[in-house]
């Protein structure tokens, strides 16, 4: 995916956790980190109930991380899934729409309207650095 790479390597220098939630099953995940070396951790399948748009997954990874939604966003490209996700769980939320296909910002119901909305992962770069505090944490639990 475009701009993943970068996304990582941002993340990663300031060493900003990332986990992963999907509707793959886990085989798909593994090759994927296997093959592009960029892991997400935890990184929750299709395997993990209930899967999004439940709270469920995103809240188990604020668990695991020992932090509370408030402090995470949820990045996805997925209004129902992604995005009710976050919402629901109390995070952050921003859509990744390449291909305009959910229209302006502007345009979109309440109830599922993102925080945020880029048309790319690069793009995401910028949300993080305009709205959020990236200096790292003092505590070894709350950063990789």
């Amino acid at each position: 995916m475009p701009g993943a790479a970068e996304l990582c390597g941002f993340l990663d220098a300031r060493q900003i956790r990332r986990g992963l939630i999907t509707r793959n099953v886990k085989e798909a995940v593994d090759l994927f980190h296997q093959r592009f070396g960029m892991m997400s951790v935890p990184a929750l399948s299709r395997e993990f109930h209930p899967y999004k748009p439940d709270p469920a997954p995103l809240l188990h990874i604020c668990s695991t991380w020992k932090l509370p939604p408030t402090e995470v966003i949820m990045v996805g490209d997925s209004l129902k899934d992604d995005i009710v996700c976050g919402k629901r769980a109390g995070a952050f939320t921003c859509l990744l729409d390449e291909t305009g296909r959910y229209g302006p910002h502007d345009s979109l119901p309440e109830d599922v309207k993102p925080d945020f909305m880029v048309s790319s992962l690069s793009e995401v770069l910028s949300v993080l650095e305009e709205h959020f505090d990236l200096d790292p944490v003092l505590s070894a639990d709350s950063r990789i």
